[in-house]
């Protein structure tokens, strides 16, 4: 395989995973990654007010400090990638180097504590009949199952609280998590965790009009 086969597949690598790095803006289907211009955007503090309390409502790029970017990861690994041969013993350290940074990506410590609200997508955990209880919210459609996992920052662990769930012929709809989050990194057999939600309510998602 020549150099410019290499970097076409090395590139390839990089654009799955790039695809999960973008904040978004609503959990659609057919929108996984937007223009850098997007993210960041419409970030004045919004409130959904709950049954007497006041969730702060966030969008994936509020999870990501200001400081990380992945792109820095990629600058890091690009010079090295180039000079190995791809399939190689070299290229396979170089790639499980890359995906342990990615999945080692700092979380926003300011969110710690706080009620907040996020639509996103759902990766099956745990069930309890035909109900899912336990599940990864991640900001697109398939991820963890038919893309790859999304960085440790742009992933939440939740557990549902008593009488919330998701049935299992919903589980490919977007929903809304309300809830407090904690920064607690968390391992589970589909991917890491950078934030942990538990006693989470659930709603179908909707956008706001």
């Amino acid at each position: 395989m020549n150099s410019g086969e290499q970097r076409y597949r090395w590139r390839i690598v990089w654009g799955l995973l790039l695809l999960c790095a973008f904040a978004v803006k609503g959990p659609h289907r057919g929108v996984q990654v937007l223009a850098d211009s997007a993210v960041g955007a419409d970030t004045a503090a919004t409130f959904f007010d709950f049954d007497g309390e006041a969730y702060l409502e966030i969008m994936w790029d509020a999870l990501v400090p200001n400081d990380f970017t992945p792109y820095q990861i990629m600058a890091k690994y690009e010079g090295k990638l180039a000079q190995v041969e791809d399939g190689s013993e070299e290229a396979d350290s170089l790639y499980a180097q890359m995906l342990a940074e990615y999945n080692s990506a700092p979380v926003n410590d300011e969110l710690n504590g706080v009620l907040i609200r996020l639509p996103g997508f759902i990766a099956p955990l745990e069930f309890s009949d035909e109900t899912i209880t336990d599940f990864l919210l991640v900001p697109y459609f398939g991820a963890c199952i038919h893309a790859p996992p999304p960085p440790a920052n742009q992933t939440v662990l939740v557990n549902a609280a008593e009488g919330q769930g998701i049935n299992v012929d919903e589980a490919y709809d977007p929903v809304w998590i309300m809830g407090e989050l904690t920064t607690e990194r968390m391992a589970t057999e589909l991917a890491e965790a950078g934030y942990y939600m538990a006693d989470a309510l659930i709603e179908p998602y909707a956008e706001e009009p």
